[in-house]
């Protein structure tokens, strides 16, 4: 048996592989994941609020997408398909954005991909080229990871809670003659905040203005990335919006990004899409041709059939919302209860998507960085939260986000009784 590691020991990938390869990193959501792990193996209890992901013990996938799957494959839906997805899922995501959002885009303006990241990385690389800026809001999920890729600029903007971690028109306004691409995605992880519509609405106002004065110079228009894939997941008394339903005129510039993932817990099925112009939507095809980037078709097959039942789909969203509702208000109500008690915690009201935006004001002496909270709450209390710093914004600002997809409700009452307790030891 020949042992490969004698020969290639000497291969640095740093020395190998691109610069811009070279100095990708693993998620830091999957480092802590990964001493959650080894804390877990020791024997120790930890409440696990990291994962943006579903346990199906409690989450689990429609029983029609289940079984549609299953008789996909035995009805031979194993070969190829178009490389922008079945004709009958691109039909049924047409049917279900006209129903919900009134938009008619027809089966040629959408192209499926193996989950939302490769619909995702297609359009940086449709629209970023070498040296371009492309720009998110912060905290935001790792988009920046693609501008990397793409050996473009990335111009972070930092948000705050007052405006529920979205940005403002005014901050979208001074950064657009500089991008090529502008990213929004609502509900918000890792906030689990939703954009106000008449704030998306004004940032789509501004998108076509500042399009407008593009083509006077010629200049390439600048592109707005809208993921929405938690927006079946919108709390009661929120309203989640297209930015083409507030403006029609943004419609040429404007990529949704959607996904089965979050909505219907179908994380590994890797199913999800892009609602794009269909002028350019050949290209994203092309992209994801060449990527092989394809979802299963069995389960396109499947997705297709669910989607084309709406009172199925509504009857099922209505349960996962309560699902989620419920943890996220317990985790809310506990928070909100401390804090009551005096103690330096805060959460934003569960608005979206499986995250509760968590505050801890002791940065200071004693805890210098969010990464040190974040130790403390994880090693005396075990619980394990992400803080904001995994989703690029880098200030010590005491936010963290905790995520409701792998716990049951004993495990949240549990995980808020060990934060209250190593809280209070540490004031006292």
């Amino acid at each position: 048996m020949l042992d490969v590691s004698k020969y290639t020991n000497d291969c640095v990938a740093e020395s190998v592989v691109r610069p811009r390869v070279a100095t990708l990193k693993a998620s830091m959501i999957l480092r802590i994941v990964w001493q959650v792990r080894d804390l877990v193996a020791t024997g120790k209890e930890v409440f696990n609020l990291t994962i943006g992901d579903f346990d199906p013990k409690y989450y689990p996938i429609p029983i029609e997408i289940q079984e549609a799957v299953t008789k996909a494959y035995r009805d031979g839906y194993t070969n190829y398909q178009p490389a922008d997805g079945a004709l009958a899922l691109r039909e049924a995501i047409d049917e279900m954005y006209q129903r919900d959002f009134g938009l008619h885009y027809g089966p040629d303006a959408i192209c499926v991909g193996s989950g939302a990241r490769p619909p995702l990385y297609a359009t940086y690389s449709m629209f970023v080229d070498e040296g371009d800026a492309v720009v998110s809001f912060l905290p935001a999920w790792n988009n920046s990871y693609y501008t990397q890729l793409m050996n473009a600029e990335h111009i972070f903007v930092p948000t705050s809670a007052q405006s529920n971690f979205h940005p403002t028109v005014a901050q979208v306004e001074s950064v657009l003659p500089k991008v090529q691409l502008l990213v929004l995605n609502s509900p918000l992880n890792p906030t689990g905040t939703v954009i106000d519509p008449a704030v998306l609405k004004g940032i789509a106002e501004a998108i076509v203005a500042e399009n407008q004065k593009r083509k006077q110079t010629g200049r390439r228009p600048v592109m707005m990335l809208f993921d929405q894939v938690y927006w079946m997941l919108v709390a009661e008394g929120y309203t989640h919006a297209s930015p083409v339903q507030l403006v029609p005129e943004v419609a040429p510039y404007v990529v949704h990004i959607d996904a089965i993932s979050k909505c219907f817990a179908a994380t590994g099925l890797r199913v999800g899409w892009g609602v794009l112009p269909k002028e350019i939507q050949p290209k994203m095809k092309a992209l994801i041709g060449h990527m092989g980037a394809w979802a299963g078709h069995p389960e396109q097959i499947a997705t297709a059939h669910f989607l084309r039942q709406p009172d199925l789909m509504k009857s099922y969203m209505s349960d996962m919302r309560q699902k989620v509702s419920m943890r996220l208000q317990l985790l809310y109500n506990g928070v909100m209860s401390m804090k009551e008690r005096g103690l330096p915690v805060d959460a934003i009201a569960p608005q979206g998507a499986l995250y509760l935006s968590f505050y801890v004001g002791l940065i200071g002496e004693r805890f210098p960085t969010n990464e040190a909270i974040r130790n403390f709450l994880l090693i005396e209390a075990g619980v394990a939260v992400v803080p904001f710093q995994a989703f690029d914004m880098l200030e010590e600002s005491g936010w963290f986000r905790m995520s409701v997809g792998t716990c049951s409700m004993a495990d949240l009452s549990g995980a808020l009784e060990k934060i209250e307790k190593a809280v209070q030891k540490i004031i006292s």
